[in-house]
Order: C-alpha cells, then sequence, then structure tokens
C-alpha cells in the first residue's frame, strides 16, 4: 500500500539527485539520455550535455516524476515499473485529486502534494517541501512559505490515513482565540497556537491580529481543525 508517509520518505532519499525532465525514478544512462533529447529537444539541449553526461549512473526524476517514481517502485532504489493509468502531467496530477483546494485550506498532513501552474512538489511536515525543482536545482528542500504554490492536493493513488478532528464551536461573541480556546477548557499557549495554525494552513505563524482573527473565524464556525488529529 501506498502511504503519505512512504512518499515522504522517498522524496527525502532522493534529495540531492538531478532532474531530468520526462523521468520518474530512472537510471540515467546514455540510453535514455539519447531518448529523452529526441522526445524533449527542448529541455535536452546541447548546452547541457555536459552536465546530463556528468550524471549517467545517478536516479532521475522531474516534478510530477517524484510522485510517479514513489507509485512505481517498490523501494527507494528499485526500477520503476511504468503505469499508464498515472502517468499524468503535474496538471493532470492536480485535476485528478479528488480532494484540493487553495493553499490557505490546506490541511497540515505530510504527503500532500503542493501546485504552481505545470509544477508539482511534495508537502513534508512543519513548513518544508521537497521538489524536483529544474535542471538547475535537481531534487531540492525548499520553504512552503518561500515558494509560489497556489494549491494542495491528495494524490488519489496514496492513503492518507489521518482522521481530520475540529474544535468544538466557541460563542460567537468571542474576540479573542486565546480566550475562546480557554472557554472551551482547550490549550491556548503560544506553542500550540503555533501547531493550531499550522494544521489550519497558516505557515510560520507569529500570533497577528490577521492570523488570530482567522483561528477565531474557523472556531467561533467549528471549523478549525485539531492539531492532533489522530490516524483513522
Amino acid at each position: 500500500m501506498k502511504t503519505n508517509t512512504g512518499l515522504v520518505k522517498y522524496a527525502e532519499a532522493q534529495l540531492g539527485r538531478p532532474y531530468w525532465y520526462g523521468t520518474f525514478g530512472n537510471k540515467a544512462t546514455q540510453d535514455l539520455l539519447e531518448r529523452k533529447t529526441a522526445q524533449y529537444p527542448q529541455h535536452y539541449q546541447q548546452a547541457r550535455m555536459e552536465k546530463y553526461v556528468s550524471q549517467l549512473g545517478m536516479r532521475v526524476h522531474d516534478c510530477v516524476g517524484l510522485i510517479k517514481g514513489y507509485l512505481w517502485s517498490d523501494d527507494v532504489n528499485s526500477t520503476p515499473e511504468y503505469n499508464s493509468a498515472q502517468d499524468v502531467s503535474a496538471n493532470g496530477m492536480l485535476k485528478m485529486c479528488k480532494q484540493r483546494g487553495r493553499m490557505h485550506t490546506m490541511p497540515e498532513i505530510p504527503g500532500i502534494l503542493v501546485f504552481m501552474p505545470g509544477h508539482v512538489g511534495i508537502y513534508c511536515g512543519a513548513g518544508r517541501v521537497i521538489e524536483a525543482r529544474g535542471f538547475h536545482y535537481g531534487v531540492v528542500e525548499t520553504k512552503l512559505s518561500e515558494r509560489n504554490w497556489e494549491n494542495w492536493g491528495k494524490c488519489p493513488w496514496i492513503k492518507y490515513p489521518i482522521a481530520t478532528r475540529y474544535f468544538g464551536a466557541c460563542a460567537k461573541d468571542e474576540t479573542s482565540i486565546v480566550d475562546a480556546l480557554k472557554s472551551l477548557g482547550e490549550n491556548s499557549g503560544y506553542a500550540y497556537r503555533k501547531r493550531i495554525a499550522a494544521s489550519n494552513g497558516i505557515a510560520d505563524y507569529s500570533g497577528t491580529a490577521k492570523e488570530n482573527i482567522r483561528l477565531l473565524s474557523l472556531l467561533r464556525q467549528g471549523k478549525l481543525i485539531r492539531p492532533d488529529s489522530i490516524a483513522a
């Protein structure tokens, strides 16, 4: 069974490896290089050949190929077995996600996919993303808050064993997230609020009025997600 945590572990194992357009965990060989050059000449330009040749023998991916590599491989080093039913572009992957939304609604679940037009990354938790970013970068770790991600989605071929749980709704006249949490008998400390914020799509929470108003609005509606959601 393919899981969200398995996807994260696979992505972490690929850090530092090269980006080759149109690949999904293949071993870089001269034959593969020649085939991809013929297939995608705009990506495999002559000016890049020296670097491509220096990467022969390594495991290579493109952005959505980082996800396919996990789906199609038994482990982080095994040869992937192509599956045409799952062979989609980054934009196609977003369309396949039955559970998806804009970034401000993203749940704090490792293995969630994050998207911008034509590109996809893997959210690893704690504000971290691993992405096959491009020829000049390879597979790298970036901060969620520092990239222009627009949407999130749950990969339809991966199990996400997290049951979302919510705080009870507070009174409509509450004006402070701290007091509102206290009124429900909940922990209102800053560290816990930071975890709550991350679970509700607010990365790098710092306790600003805008952030607290959003948390309070969700709590009033009974839609504030608990950070301690448990395995289903």
